[in-house]
């Protein structure tokens, strides 16, 4: 097989499926059964938890253009600052939570945070000043950050390399449903709330936008499974707990709990660790990461086609189509990717659309229709979310807390890439053509499409070596199903930068 071939080639190999849709072919009847709780506690919780962290993200946008703006006097770069001040906080938040993650159960840290920065979002109808916004959206995103690398940490942990794909998908799905939930809110209160109690509109979203999020933490800690190493949830009967941390074990997955100085070592020597993060570095520059700022910025500056000015509903619902079009290609690429393994393939016809989208809206000067159209497919940045998180659970599968740091730096540097990217090349005050933001989106979208193939490149090599290597773990007896019950008795970890990729 040409080299070519081989890049493009599906990632099952000789044994691809036959295409199936939720379950892999030949999965048994207690397995589906197993598999329906699972799917429910986690994905319901997981969904839930990303909804509203995107919800009480989305607000600061919401609000910005329905009032906040004015009251605050925000006529300069302030609501960058606020965005940027809570992506630092995002960033420091990742890294800590993965890291406490793996050592003390999810099932209770991920709600915990989760009322914490409920609590956050609730008080923040109070600041009456840009300046008291800084800190709370600080310690929002220190919060938040647990959110999104816990959750794929857990997803990782319960589902095999057939069914991560689309589980993924419908997490992610829910920040965009969280995002476009959160404009409908706007209007909602803007018709309906607006000066109750001598309150602002986008005060009381702050309010509402709170009590769902601590809501939603409440039923975390009561339903929320975990990992299927420490799992205590009442709805798994033993003989499913112990069935759950088999399918792992057969997959190659190895949890590890203690915090050594090891785990350094473990992750310098990883390719992962590096080559996965500059990956997500490159995805956080598409128009996607500011696509519901900068079309609702755009609505607002430009007049509608009959030269009306855009109503404060239109503003805020308008760009919700984004998200109505991000999480049709989601569920439809990942399941695709799942059933096939194509997933080089999928990835180059993606980023030919963003590539196509964003090229649109530099030149600018088209038809409206055609501008809508850009904003759509520029926007869409969703799917190779879905696609580079299950890829990098599936290439860490070896190791859980080179994992859960990996997928932890894969945000982190992301978020420093979008801190950047939106403090100095999409400043609101360049609204509506941000020609320096879809510029630079233009020109990173390129070199995401070159590195895509560094990506393959190592999971094909570490493939290719992982015969002349030891397997993960050598004379393992007992049956020790986490790294620290094999370390107990006598194993040894291979934690070489080329430890095996399943295929």
């Amino acid at each position: 097989m040409g080299y070519f071939s081989e890049v493009f080639a599906s990632s099952y190999g000789t044994k691809r499926p036959k295409f199936f849709f939720w379950y892999p072919p030949g999965t048994t009847k207690s397995d589906k059964k197993l598999m329906h709780k699972i799917d429910f506690f986690i994905l319901t919780y997981a969904c839930m938890n990303f909804f509203v962290k995107w919800l009480d993200q989305a607000n600061l946008s919401n609000a910005y253009v329905s009032g906040m703006k004015e009251d605050l006097h925000m006529y300069g770069n302030e609501f960058n600052l606020a965005n940027t001040v809570y992506n630092v906080g995002s960033i420091l938040g990742s890294l800590i939570s993965n890291l406490i993650v793996t050592r003390v159960s999810p099932r209770y840290w991920l709600p915990g945070c989760e009322i914490a920065w409920g609590l956050i979002t609730m008080g923040t109808y109070k600041i009456s000043s840009y300046n008291h916004l800084y800190p709370l959206r600080f310690f929002l995103g220190l919060f938040e950050g647990s959110s999104f690398v816990g959750i794929q940490y857990v997803l990782g942990s319960w589902y095999t390399k057939k069914e991560i794909g689309k589980r993924t998908a419908i997490f992610t799905c829910s920040s965009y449903v969280g995002t476009a939930f959160g404009g409908y809110i706007q209007s909602a209160v803007q018709a309906t709330l607006a000066g109750r109690h001598g309150l602002e509109a986008w005060r009381w979203v702050f309010i509402i936008d709170g009590v769902i999020t601590v809501g939603t933490a409440l039923y975390g800690v009561i339903f929320f499974p975990g990992t299927p190493d420490t799992t205590t949830a009442f709805y798994f009967s033993a003989e499913e707990k112990a069935r759950c941390r088999e399918r792992m074990k057969d997959e190659g997955v190895v949890m590890q709990h203690k915090l050594t100085l090891n785990i350094l070592k473990r992750i310098v020597t990883s390719w992962q660790f590096y080559v996965l993060a500059i990956l997500f570095g490159f995805w956080e520059t598409t128009v996607g990461k500011v696509g519901n700022t900068v079309f609702q910025l755009w609505l607002k500056n430009v007049p509608s086609p009959s030269g009306e000015p855009w109503s404060i509903y239109n503003i805020n619902n308008i760009p919700t189509s984004l998200n109505g079009f991000n999480i049709v290609m989601l569920l439809a690429a990942t399941c695709f990717i799942d059933a096939t393994g194509w997933r080089m393939g999928y990835i180059m016809f993606h980023l030919a659309m963003q590539l196509f989208g964003t090229a649109v809206l530099l030149a600018w000067d088209v038809p409206f229709g055609l501008h809508i159209v850009g904003y759509l497919f520029a926007a869409c940045d969703g799917p190779l979310s879905a696609v580079y998180l299950s890829w990098a659970n599936i290439l860490t599968a070896h190791d859980s807390q080179v994992r859960a740091i990996t997928l932890a730096m894969m945000n982190a540097f992301g978020t420093a890439v979008t801190l950047l990217i939106q403090q100095f090349l999409y400043e609101v005050t360049s609204a509506p053509k941000f020609r320096k933001g879809f510029a630079a989106s233009l020109g990173f979208l390129i070199g995401m499409l070159g590195w895509v193939f560094v990506v393959r490149f190592c999971e094909l090599w570490t493939v290719k070596h992982a015969s002349d290597k030891a397997v993960v773990i050598q004379g393992l007896e007992g049956g020790a199903s986490t790294a620290d019950e094999m370390e107990e008795k006598g194993a040894t970890i291979d934690t070489s930068p080329v430890s095996p990729v399943k295929q």
